[in-house]
């Protein structure tokens, strides 16, 4: 998804975001939404902000 990056390299709060938008879209995919391409978006945002963060500690 956002290159090397891991779940388990994320903060909490990092984890809590992919979770909630992870269970955004479960929740649309069993209303019959099958293209989630905001959630898909959310998510990648969240691992990008990530490899920022650790690229800059580094």
């Amino acid at each position: 998804m956002a290159g090397d990056i891991k779940f388990s390299d994320l903060t909490l709060s990092e984890k809590a975001a992919v979770i909630r938008a992870e269970a955004r879209g479960v929740r649309r995919a069993t209303a019959g939404i099958e293209h989630q391409p905001d959630i898909d978006r959310k998510v990648a945002a969240v691992y990008e902000r990530a490899r920022k963060r650790i690229a800059k500690g580094k």
